[in-house]
């Protein structure tokens, strides 16, 4: 089994140095703001407003990796990757495609200049996952709370209960694909990060982001001590017997369950 990227969202040079210092893999600057704010209004969602100044500093801060998240296709999207490189980006972040087409434009644009991520967060780029399966990016991430939007469904949690995630993963097998986030061991709400963690090694994801709730219980914590622990609570989830794999999958899925209210 992989390793488990870890990926912080974050804009602060200071706490990115202290992160790379504690194993942290990546750091990503998020420049998405078009249609966001209006599409995630009244969800407790971040919507954040970094610049070119934010990837800059934190990328002269670190030596690991800082990955531009940019807005959805458009026509800004060419002068938004010359920007993100300039600013010294080693990777960039396409969220909301709906297409394969566009995503090959996206690649064909970055032209192998920095490791390429896409995020799957439309229903009509799942419809299109066999030819997005095709196509050279070299991660992809499950969006999936602008899933729920797009399949106007009541919980994000259903892409799981559905069995939709899964054929995500199954449908890109062998390749470098996450979902969920990332917290301290104890941490997570409403779901206990180590039950997200399960089920992260249980369909052979590879990366997970680290966002608001981690910055939180991270306080007053050894930020070292915490990853070490997730990076042992991965390898513990991944020597799991079957019988243990499926046993925590269904405590998992019947909380879901209860959760969504199926």
């Amino acid at each position: 089994m992989s390793p488990l990227e870890l990926l912080l969202f974050t804009t602060d040079p200071a706490f990115a140095r202290r992160a790379e210092q504690a194993g942290i893999d990546g750091f990503i600057v998020d420049w998405e703001c078009k249609g966001k704010g209006d599409r995630q209004r009244g969800f407790d969602m971040e919507v954040n407003a970094d610049t070119p100044e934010d990837v800059a500093m934190v990328a002269q801060a670190v030596e690991r990796p800082v990955i531009v998240r940019i807005n959805g296709p458009g026509d800004h999207t060419p002068g938004e990757i010359e920007l993100a490189l300039d600013c010294g980006a080693g990777g960039l972040m396409l969220p909301m495609a709906t297409d394969a087409g566009q995503v090959a434009r996206f690649l064909d644009q970055v032209a192998g200049r920095a490791r390429t991520i896409v995020q799957v967060e439309t229903q009509p780029l799942v419809e299109d996952l066999d030819r997005f399966a095709t196509l050279g990016w070299d991660a992809a991430y499950i969006g999936l709370h602008d899933l729920m939007l797009s399949r106007s469904a009541d919980s994000m949690w259903r892409a799981l209960l559905d069995g939709t995630v899964e054929r995500i993963f199954r449908t890109l097998s062998g390749r470098d694909v996450g979902f969920a986030g990332a917290t301290v061991i104890g941490g997570g709400h409403p779901i206990r990060f180590t039950q997200i963690l399960q089920e992260l090694s249980r369909l052979g994801a590879r990366l997970t982001f680290l966002r608001r709730s981690f910055k939180r219980e991270i306080e007053d914590r050894e930020m070292g001590a915490e990853i070490a622990a997730v990076r042992a609570a991965w390898e513990a989830c991944n020597a799991r017997g079957a019988a243990a794999v499926a046993s925590d999958r269904e405590v998992l899925y019947r909380y879901l369950r209860q959760l969504v209210g199926v």
